[in-house]
Formats: structure tokens, C-alpha cells, sequence
């Protein structure tokens, strides 16, 4: 089990001992047994047990706090210049590793900045709106496949079907790649399968690093496709994109020796750019454009945006499908934008709407696509929780799931009711957490 970890405690007279159960606070044993054996993926629903019985704030583990305060969201994921480190113990990550070097891993609040900044680009509203056409084509391909099996009577999976449309548009969007999961019988399933199976192996690896890592960099992928073809996806698929980035890194090299020099490119090949020839172009120092940390890269945008998508989306059509009167009022207000079957909508058009975007929004509230904790610590800020003062360096984190099944903030939680967001519009702004929030918010949240 992993040792190298940060305890910490409060020893200052202005301090108070933190509530939970002591042996949670004296070993990561406790958590193990509730997340990996006899139980399993069973500590979040623990954890909501000790908030019942302590309060708000609970030490889970003995380098975690666990804080149930929808109020206090903004403090432990604070943006602007206030600066919040991920927790590398929860992440495995390493500075240097293959999950640390992608930013959606990236410990540091200085790096993750530098590397975020060489995406930000291509995850703009303008740059998505550029990419309209491309969407709507995939989603005409998807639709095809449902008329045709309401023809024939087949059962389709909305979660694998979702899958492969987010799938095909992310490898399009982000590096020109054909996937084509929409034309597949099975959508791809494999993909999603298996990346829902990595999500679970989040707590062998917080307590068994070694082991991850293993998995990951030093077995090799025909070993541990026979062991485990979804755990030897990552190692393959790494594999792949460092191949694309090599041959990317070979063509701009040709490039630069037979063209000649000019001031400014054209903006129409500035558009249909690949982010890795836009990182390979771009200011940042050269160990940030290594093949093997692009590979990361590539890898997670690909699962971030493969399959946390399709689950929203999953999620939302589900329950559009299951209560008529939603279906009723969300085609009444969609009609005057669609007077003919083959009509195009903008973006823009969507988001003007009034409860097209409720829907929306409540359905990835219900979907949790991150339900599990997201530590953070301040490198550089002693925090303050009522009477509690909490370290510089020590991890603190709320829980999505947590949040938002709250129901002094969202009544009747369970329930789909697109409503409670126009009925308060303050909600949204104050207590949405599905994209989370601060400097490391949800790159894809156009």
C-alpha cells in the first residue's frame, strides 16, 4: 500500500482537532475496505454516512478532508490567481508519469496553467461554433441508425450509442481521426466499456501505485490485454497517438526545410489545424511538446470526451424519453426552429432558448459524470472553515455526487425537473457543479 504520501495534523492553539472516525484518520486501510474489500466503490456513500454523524467537515483518511458545505465550493476550487494543487496521492500522478503529464492530471497550478493555455484555443465557443457542420453530420448519422432500428424493431443501448457519437466527434474535432463508431453494429461498445471499467480502477491505484503503473508503463500491452483488455486500452491507445505526434513532428519538420519564410499563415489553415501541430507550433518550452507527453494528452481528451459526454447525454434523453410532458414542452419550443425536417439549427439559436438549456442542465446534474472526490490543497494559503483552520498543503475536497443529491439546495433531488433552474435563476451560477469550477474547470464546457 502507498506510503509516500503527506500526513498532516493541527498542532496550533487556534486550531481544532478535525472530526471522523479515528481509524479512518490512522489509516488508508479504513477507505480500502470500503472501497476496494469486501466492499466496492462503496466509501462515497460511507463518507456521506460521516458527514451524518460529524458535520460538515470529516477527516476520511489521514491525509483527506471531506467538506459537505455547498457554500463553500469557491474556496476549495478557487480561480482567478488563488492557487490550488491536485492531490497526486488520489490522482497517481507523478510529475513525469503518463497521467501526471496530461493536464487534466497535472499536479502543479503553474503547469497545469502553461498547458492549459496551448488547448484553450481549441476549446472556445468560436472555435466549437467553426466546427458546427462536423457535429450535426455525426448526429445525423446517429439518428439515421435509430430510424432504421425503430424499422426493424432492434433494442439500442442510449449509453453506447451516445458513446460512439461523442467518440467520432472528439477524434474528428481534436485530431482529425475517423473513428467511425456511429457505423459500427455494436457503436464501438468496446470503448466505452473499458473506459468505464479504467474509472474503476481509481482506488487499486491510489492503493496499489505500483501497480498502476505496472499497468500502464512497464507490462507489455499484448501481456496485459490478456490479463485485462480494458486496463491495456491506455498503454495501446498511448502507443497510437504517439505514432501521430511522431509522424506530425516528421511532416512540420519537412515543412519548415522546403517552404519559405513568411510572416503570417492563412487563417483557413490555422482553422483545420490538429491541436498537436497547433502545441507543436506553439511558445511552450520543448520537453512540453515530448511525443510521450502529447500521447497523455491525446489519451485523456479522448476519455474525458468520449465518455463522460455520452453518459450526460445518455442520461438526458433518457429522461426526455420517460416523461412526456418534458418531450411535449421541449418539441413545442424546438419547433419554430425546425419548420421543415431537413432544417439546420445554430448553436447560438439553441442557447437562446429558455428550457431547451434547463433540460440540458439538469440532466448532467443527474448523470454524475464525476462523482467521485476532487481533492485540492492551497500550496500558499492556510484555509478557514468555521472554527476549523486547515493547514497549508492539507487535501481538501468536496463530493459532485454529494452536492448535488443536496436537498436543501435542489428539492426532491432525484427527480428530473428541468424547472427548478428557471424557477431560481441563481441556482445555476451558485451551485451547478457539473463542470466543476475555478482555474481547472471542464475544458470541453462549450
Amino acid at each position: 500500500m502507498s506510503c509516500s504520501v503527506e500526513y498532516f495534523y493541527t498542532s496550533s492553539t487556534e486550531s481544532f482537532s478535525f472530526p471522523g472516525p479515528k481509524l479512518a484518520a490512522a489509516t488508508f486501510w479504513y477507505e480500502f475496505y470500503y472501497d476496494l474489500f469486501p466492499h466496492k466503490l462503496r466509501y462515497l456513500w460511507k463518507v456521506e454516512e460521516m458527514h451524518k454523524k460529524y458535520g460538515p467537515i470529516v477527516r476520511i483518511n489521514p491525509i483527506h478532508l471531506h467538506i459537505n458545505d455547498p457554500n463553500y465550493f469557491d474556496e476549495i476550487y478557487a480561480g482567478g490567481k488563488r492557487k490550488r494543487n491536485r492531490d497526486p496521492w488520489y490522482y497517481s500522478s507523478e510529475s513525469d508519469g503518463p497521467l501526471g503529464w496530461s493536464v487534466f492530471q497535472t499536479v502543479d497550478h503553474d503547469v497545469h496553467r502553461m498547458r492549459r493555455s496551448a488547448l484553450n484555443r481549441f476549446f472556445s465557443k468560436r472555435c466549437v461554433q467553426e466546427h458546427q457542420q462536423m457535429i450535426i453530420d455525426k448526429i445525423e448519422i446517429l439518428c439515421d441508425r435509430f430510424a432504421e432500428a425503430c424499422r426493424t424493431g432492434d433494442v439500442v443501448s442510449l449509453t453506447f450509442a451516445c458513446g460512439a457519437l461523442t467518440m467520432d466527434v472528439i477524434s474528428a474535432y481534436a485530431f482529425g481521426a475517423k473513428t467511425d463508431n456511429l457505423k459500427r453494429k455494436d457503436f464501438g461498445a468496446e470503448y466505452l466499456v473499458a473506459y468505464s471499467k479504467l474509472s474503476q480502477f481509481g482506488p487499486v491505484g491510489r492503493q496499489f501505485p505500483w501497480l498502476a503503473k505496472a499497468c500502464l508503463t512497464l507490462i507489455p500491452s499484448s501481456i496485459m490485454h490478456r490479463i485485462s483488455p480494458s486496463a491495456a486500452l491506455i498503454p495501446r491507445n498511448r502507443l497510437v497517438f504517439r505514432g501521430m505526434i511522431e509522424e506530425s513532428v516528421r511532416q512540420q519538420e519537412e515543412e519548415e526545410r522546403s517552404k519559405p519564410e513568411v510572416l503570417f499563415e492563412a487563417e483557413e489553415s490555422q482553422k483545420n489545424k490538429s491541436i498537436f501541430e497547433d502545441i507543436l507550433r506553439s511558445n511552450l518550452p520543448p520537453s512540453e511538446k515530448a511525443p510521450a507527453r502529447l500521447a497523455a494528452e491525446a489519451n485523456l481528451l479522448v476519455i474525458a470526451g468520449t465518455e463522460t459526454t455520452a453518459r450526460a447525454l445518455s442520461v438526458v434523453l433518457f429522461h426526455i424519453l420517460d416523461n412526456p410532458q418534458i418531450l411535449l414542452q421541449l418539441r413545442e419550443e424546438l419547433a419554430p426552429l425546425i419548420p421543415h425536417p431537413d432544417s439546420r439549427m445554430s448553436m447560438a439559436a439553441l442557447e437562446a432558448l429558455r428550457f431547451f438549456p434547463a433540460v440540458i442542465t439538469e440532466g448532467i446534474r443527474l448523470s454524475h459524470v464525476v462523482s467521485s472526490r476532487m481533492p485540492r490543497y492551497a500550496p500558499e494559503e492556510t484555509l478557514r472553515y468555521g472554527k476549523w483552520i486547515i493547514p497549508t498543503g492539507a487535501r481538501v475536497m468536496q463530493s459532485h455526487y454529494l452536492h448535488h443529491m443536496n436537498p436543501d439546495i435542489f428539492p426532491h433531488p432525484y427527480t428530473f425537473n428541468p424547472e427548478r433552474w428557471l424557477d431560481n435563476p441563481e441556482l445555476k451560477q451558485n451551485y451547478f457543479m457539473g463542470f466543476g469550477r475555478g482555474s481547472r474547470i471542464c475544458l470541453g464546457i462549450k
